[in-house]
């Protein structure tokens, strides 16, 4: 806003420049605003290295602990310049770059055209790729692997099975249901039996099967009930005998929310209040009739309906043309439990969180890494899915969110794996956290739970505000291109760290240094005359055991590093030998 009202929006902002704020009284009594009393943009001195200027004095004379506090600044300038130059500079890539021919790995994005739909599914542009498929694919080539863009041909299964065998890793981004859009029956079934099949053999898929299964269905909200993201009083249903009981016993206790685990814009996820009856004191001491009446909205536009309870278990069960479903203004068919629960039919039923209403917060994660905050506070409604809510960004380690982040990425990560019972498996390559505010157990605080995970083709909103229609990546603005570049780079150097995890072998002995190495340094040892393998801090080869890991950490990062043993009685040799190193 500051760079439009000064008629500068199209000019960088300055390298180094100041705001300078003076203290005024707050609209509320006791509070304190602030506003500008000037800015400050031409050649802004830094003061640790200005301090001896004017004399005799030179950088020189700056003290170390002045120097190193103020090249932080100086180099924060730095990397911030080449992030100017490289927006500038550097063009953008509306097509797949060339891989590099000296790949370590070989990846692949794999897509799927609907048949018959335009553009090959609402997700795409004419060209049939999904908008942010080459950014993705353009940051792990950046990253330093080879990466193309492979189309699955549901008729040509087998072809694409030979295909990619040829990788390492696969990142499948095929909106959920696709694949059984205009298929033969069976195809999702097929293609997960094959990513299932590469992964047996030592591949690498984003996301896997069973991570999608596990992850993104609805009753995972269940399995983490007892963690301090979950509500303990979920339930899942997977049959119309344990809905209707389970539903009948939690709804007369208080507003609920039921979850269908299909879908991902809201459509069969129902509020529920009782209409026209008190809720009873404690859950268990009531149970619903068939003809109680409930008050509902759908999540997906928040229209209102109305209806009895055994109304809505029938359309929960059967659908809305079933007898006794009643009259439905859902777009939507209902049928949540069809096909049991090996084919993903189940409800989850939560409390209702009547915080909802300021919004949800989403944690977008890259593997274990925090990428973006998003508040999504709802417009029109209590829904914050599609076109009705407001956006507003935080980077990590803003203090709106330092305890969720905290709690979430540090504490909570490992604790959901093991829980959902894939502890062994990759995290996504890109995944979110959607938590709801709720009271905090101290008066005033707030607290975070999960009202879903979604690690099935997560959308990069940047790039997918263009698709469906004749737009193309060429189409999104320079600053949402290069704003959402840095999401999927940093998927591209995450992937190569799970490839790097995955296939670089174990070094158990000391690695050769590079040839051309800038820095030659060296790990120091002793070994105690006399003791058991030269102390008891050593194994049978005389070494600390990691000192061969801190040594292979050196050289991985681009040194020259020995393994040297200081022997008492050889001092002026070992003094002589370490001169030539820059660091021990």
């Amino acid at each position: 806003l500051l760079m439009k009202a000064l008629d500068i929006e199209n000019d960088p902002l300055p390298i180094l420049w100041t705001g300078d704020f003076i203290p005024v009284d707050g609209k509320e009594p006791g509070t304190t605003d602030y506003v500008v009393g000037e800015f400050n943009c031409s050649c802004v001195g830094i003061s640790k290295f200005q301090a001896v200027c004017g004399g005799e004095k030179t950088l020189a004379d700056v003290s170390d602990e002045d120097y190193y506090e103020a090249s932080e600044l100086t180099d924060l300038m730095g990397t911030t310049a080449i992030k100017f130059l490289r927006n500038k500079f550097n063009p953008r890539h509306n097509t797949l770059m060339e891989s590099p021919s000296d790949a370590k790995y070989k990846t692949a994005v794999i897509e799927f055209v609907v048949p018959g739909a335009k553009n090959g599914g609402s997700d795409k542009g004419p060209d049939g790729h999904r908008v942010d498929s080459i950014p993705i694919a353009n940051g792990l080539i950046k990253a330093g692997a080879a990466c193309d863009l492979i189309r699955y041909e549901f008729d040509k299964h087998d072809e694409f099975a030979a295909k990619v065998e040829d990788y390492h890793a696969l990142l499948v981004r095929i909106n959920p249901g696709q694949l059984s859009q205009g298929t033969t029956p069976g195809t999702q079934e097929r293609f997960d039996s094959l990513m299932n099949e590469l992964l047996g053999k030592g591949k690498l898929v984003w996301s896997s099967p069973s991570v999608q299964t596990c992850m993104g269905a609805k009753d995972a909200l269940v399995k983490i009930k007892d963690m301090s993201c979950g509500l303990p009083d979920t339930f899942a249903y997977y049959e119309a005998s344990e809905l209707e009981e389970g539903f009948k016993k939690s709804m007369a206790f208080q507003p609920r929310v039921i979850k269908q685990n299909r879908g991902s814009a809201g459509e069969g996820i129902w509020l529920c209040w009782l209409d026209g009856k008190d809720y009873c004191a404690n859950l268990g001491d009531a149970v619903l009739d068939d003809g109680d009446k409930l008050k509902l909205i759908e999540m997906n536009d928040n229209h209102v309906e109305y209806h009895t309870v055994k109304e809505f278990i029938t359309f929960c069960v059967d659908g809305p043309d079933a007898e006794g479903a009643g009259e439905w203004k859902s777009t939507f068919p209902g049928k949540y439990l069809e096909g049991g629960k090996e084919a993903g039919g189940q409800l989850v039923d939560q409390r209702f969180c009547p915080r909802i209403s300021e919004g949800e917060v989403r944690m977008l994660m890259v593997g274990p890494v925090l990428q973006m905050i998003i508040h999504k506070k709802p417009e029109g409604g209590l829904s914050a899915v599609g076109g009705n809510s407001a956006y507003t960004y935080f980077k990590p380690g803003s203090p709106e969110y330092a305890r969720l982040e905290a709690d979430f990425v540090k504490r909570d990560i490992p604790l959901l794996m093991k829980a959902l019972d894939i502890e062994n498996d990759p995290l996504p390559i890109l995944w979110t956290g959607d938590f709801i505010p709720v009271d905090g157990k101290e008066p005033g605080t707030t607290d975070y739970v999960v009202g879903e995970f979604n690690c099935s083709c997560v959308g990069i909103s940047k790039f997918q505000a263009v698709c469906g229609g004749e737009k193309t990546l060429a189409d999104v603005s320079d600053e949402d291109y290069y704003e959402a570049s840095e999401l999927t780079d940093l998927m591209g150097t995450t992937a190569i760290k799970f490839l790097r995890n995955k296939f670089n072998p174990r070094h158990n002995t000391l690695m050769e240094s590079p040839s051309d190495a800038k820095y030659k340094t060296a790990v120091i040892e002793f070994v105690v005359p006399g003791a058991k393998n030269g102390g008891s801090d050593k194994g049978p080869d005389g070494h600390r055991v990691d000192s061969i890991p801190i040594a292979n950490g050196l050289i991985k990062a681009g040194a020259a590093c020995d393994l040297i043993r200081y022997e008492f009685d050889k001092h002026d040799e070992f003094a002589a030998k370490v001169e030539d190193y820059h660091a021990l």
